[in-house]
């Protein structure tokens, strides 16, 4: 299940050209000791004029994500 989950959201993100890192429990599945975990961690190499592209991506693959909040940089 994670498998085709990760390929979904590996491809999205490569399509939109969002640099990431898949981090945690699923990262050391993949790499290391299995351990059982119910969520993906994903680091993202974006900046905040592109968190509402990346919203909009995460509802169109029925994804949560569960950053509530957006702060925003005064300039």
């Amino acid at each position: 299940m994670f498998t085709q989950l990760l390929e979904r959201l590996a491809t999205a993100l490569d399509r939109a050209g969002i640099p990431y890192m898949i981090i945690g429990g699923q990262a050391v599945l993949l790499y290391g000791e299995p351990r059982l975990t119910r969520d993906i961690d994903v680091t993202l190499g974006i900046d905040v004029d592109r968190v509402s592209g990346l919203l909009a991506l995460t509802t169109q693959l029925a994804f949560t994500p569960l950053a509530r909040h957006v702060y925003h940089r005064n300039l």
